[in-house]
Parts: structure tokens; C-alpha cells; sequence
């Protein structure tokens, strides 16, 4: 029964160790290649964000104006 024990007790460190090591191979050579793919798609996403931002401002400004034209009829027929 104590060589059992001593087995299991090996075999747990055996698989510690091979997730140490799948972890650090995983860090080098996954890791920042990984990280450069999802930030190359962010710089290929980038025209497309800041044309989506001016649309955003340019419905703003209207809204802007919209609301500027409904006060000032709203006042000229105050006035009325």
C-alpha cells in the first residue's frame, strides 16, 4: 500500500509539472502572437470606429438643432 501512495504522490507532481510547462509554452509562443492578431484587428477597426463617431456627432448636432428650431417656434407662437 505505501508504493501506491508514493505513485499517486508522483503522478500528482508529474501533472503539476506538465501544466507548468504547458503554461510557460503557452506564454511564449501563444501569448503575444495572440495579442498581436486582437490588436491588428483594432488598428483595422479604426477607420471604421472614427467614422461612427463623427455620424454620432453629426446626429447630435442635428438633434441639437432640432431642439433649437422646436424652442424658437414654440416661442414665436408664445408671442402670437
Amino acid at each position: 500500500m505505501k508504493n501506491e501512495k508514493g505513485i499517486s504522490t508522483w503522478a500528482v507532481i508529474l501533472l503539476i509539472a506538465v501544466l507548468i510547462g504547458a503554461a510557460i509554452l503557452w506564454s511564449k509562443y501563444f501569448a503575444k502572437p495572440m495579442a498581436t492578431v486582437m490588436m491588428g484587428g483594432a488598428e483595422q477597426a479604426q477607420p471604421a470606429i472614427e467614422k461612427a463617431h463623427k455620424a454620432s456627432e453629426a446626429v447630435s448636432q442635428a438633434n441639437v438643432a432640432t431642439e433649437q428650431a422646436v424652442k424658437e417656434s414654440e416661442d414665436m407662437e408664445k408671442e402670437k
